[in-house]
């Protein structure tokens, strides 16, 4: 099945406003467009958006914040993805990216419209629910409530400490209602910040119960045009909510896990039939080999991301297409007449052959075609497996790599440091988080080169860039900016309240000996600390706060640190 794509679900037009327009205009806006995000214009260019989400930074009991310029409260860079993605595929960059909206764009690179989250998980096709999985397999029991009686602004601000997108109200007479990032916005547009949270929520809270279905659930978001879900026990007590962001990550890991399982159950079969087979069901796992299948007609059905990396050919232009698409005209009648003889007579062809890019390049390939029958013996499909003898797809990777990375630990260098620096403020920002960069130097390196020699100071940044490494979390960096000088950035953190102590884990994984040649050597280091926002809200002024605090720290003595403005 060729999966559908933005453009075939896409509402065109972008709501937009100036920098220059009030906070609570922006919001009337989207109130009454019926949208959960709207695009900040100026001269002619997206320069930010501002969506339910980022209502939650709004301090309701300021009401002069209502007339401020939305430019205050956008997210910047907005994130775009093309008009001709699949739904699939977008879904991945939801989850992947962190964001709950898109702004698409056409083949001309210009604005044409926004996609939601909502968007996709309304579109996602109905296959991907035939396991009737239960509400239980994606809750989250993680909810907070609130008083009825409390004011607007106090329950905005319970959302905003909490990182929540909604919250439970309950009612004087026990009736639960709920107050989302969309009634945040609609407050804010009608100027209600005076009043009791109970006067605002929306009643009653939608629930169905734990044992329910996920395509029960999705079916009542849809219909009630909500996110969110209560989820009670089967005494009817409420236990949390469930979101339409959690349905969607169900959806997504319910796709790869079945994805896996077809390829194993496709392996398994081929092999049953012939080595090659095998060789084509495995292929489907690899990024260097290219694989197509056919139908019966041989009509290209499907093909894999490392087709498209070797011919050039997106999936788009050639599904529905035959793979004379890739003739070269080297080869005449006979030897193809030869070769569907083969597959006709044996179910099996393999040989050397001349293809052409989509770039008109001629490349030479391995290529490996098996015919797949079914119970009855009747060809059902072809399996083309294909190998590029060239290396330059390979040489290209390694090239880009060494441009982002230090050649000795194999660390991002200044240059990807920067560009993940930059994602990392965004997120910061997005999210209202915070993230700290580390500045470390180690004290005295010379004297280890000059008394152990140069490989002794080698084998010692590469251990300390391991130890630093495993000293974070996985989405955590860990740089080296040349010399003895690394920079590790911590992202998403809430509060600062462990960050010492995990400063002081990392210098003690430096301190610790390393041994080169049988002798220990030990190095010392000095540590400094930035805080974005608190300290700069660029990746030169967090590194160049954090370089400046690591120098406090050195001239206090070997392995300590410091923080900037501290």
């Amino acid at each position: 099945m060729q999966e559908i794509t933005i453009r075939e679900i896409l509402h065109a037009g972008v709501l937009s406003c100036t920098p220059e327009t009030a906070i609570a205009d922006a919001a009337a806006r989207m109130v009454d467009h019926r949208c959960s995000s709207i695009m900040i214009e100026q001269a002619g260019a997206i320069v930010g958006i501002w969506t339910e989400g980022d209502a939650l930074a709004v301090d309701l009991s300021d009401p002069d914040l209502l007339q401020a310029p939305i430019s205050r409260f956008m997210s910047t860079p907005v994130r775009t993805v093309p008009v001709a993605t699949s739904i699939g595929e977008a879904a991945l960059r939801f989850r992947e990216e962190g964001v709950r909206h898109f702004l698409v764009s056409d083949e001309a690179g210009k604005p044409c419209g926004v996609i939601s989250q909502s968007d996709i998980v309304i579109n996602q096709g109905i296959e991907y629910f035939i396991a009737l999985r239960e509400i239980g397999s994606v809750f989250n029991r993680r909810y907070q409530a609130i008083d009825g009686g409390v004011p607007v602004g106090e329950a905005v601000a319970a959302m905003r400490s909490g990182g929540l997108d909604a919250i439970v109200v309950k009612r004087g007479d026990g009736i639960y209602g709920i107050l989302t990032e969309r009634d945040v916005v609609r407050l804010i547009s009608r100027r209600l910040w005076r009043a009791k949270v109970e006067e605002v929520a929306s009643y009653p809270l939608v629930t169905l119960p734990l044992n329910s279905s996920l395509y029960q659930a999705r079916k009542v978001f849809v219909e009630n045009r909500i996110r969110h879900l209560g989820v009670t026990d089967a005494e009817g007590e409420l236990l949390g909510l469930v979101t339409f962001a959690d349905i969607l990550a169900s959806v997504e890991h319910e796709y790869v896990r079945r994805l896996r399982e077809a390829l194993h159950e496709s392996e398994a079969s081929l092999a049953a039939s012939n080595r090659e087979l095998r060789l084509a069901a495995k292929a489907f796992e690899s990024t260097f080999e290219g694989i197509l299948v056919t139908d019966a007609e041989q009509v290209i059905q499907s093909v894999n991301p490392a087709f498209t990396q070797i011919t050039g050919y997106r999936s788009d232009e050639v599904v529905g297409r035959t793979p004379a698409i890739l003739a070269s005209g080297r080869h005449d009648a006979a030897f193809y007449r030869a070769m569907y003889h083969a597959l006709e007579s044996t179910g099996h062809w393999q040989g050397e052959i001349c293809n052409r890019r989509k770039n008109g390049e001629i490349y030479v390939e391995w290529l490996t075609v098996n015919a797949v029958k079914d119970a009855a013996g009747k060809v059902t499909n072809y399996v083309a497996v294909f190998t590029d003898f060239t290396t330059r797809k390979q040489a290209e990777e390694q090239i880009r790599f060494l441009a982002q990375h230090d050649a000795l630990t194999g660390l991002p260098n200044r240059s990807l440091l920067r560009e993940r620096l930059l994602r990392a403020i965004a997120h910061a920002q997005r999210n209202g988080r915070k993230l700290a960069v580390i500045f470390l130097d180690l004290d005295d390196f010379k004297t280890v080169n000059d008394t152990f020699g140069h490989d002794a100071g080698d084998e010692i940044l590469q251990v300390v860039a391991k130890r630093l490494t495993d000293t974070v979390r996985r989405e955590d960096t860990v740089a080296r900016l040349g010399g003895d000088e690394f920079i590790l950035v911590l992202e998403e953190l809430a509060t600062l309240d462990g960050l010492p102590a995990i400063v002081a884990k990392i210098i003690e994984a430096v301190a610790r000996p390393v041994v080169f040649e049988g002798r220990e050597i030990r190095s010392a280091t000095s540590v400094g600390v930035s805080v974005y926002p608190d300290d700069g809200a660029t990746p030169e002024n967090l590194v160049k706060h954090a370089d400046a605090a690591m120098y406090v720290a050195k001239e206090k003595g070997s392995n300590r640190f410091h923080f900037f403005g501290g």
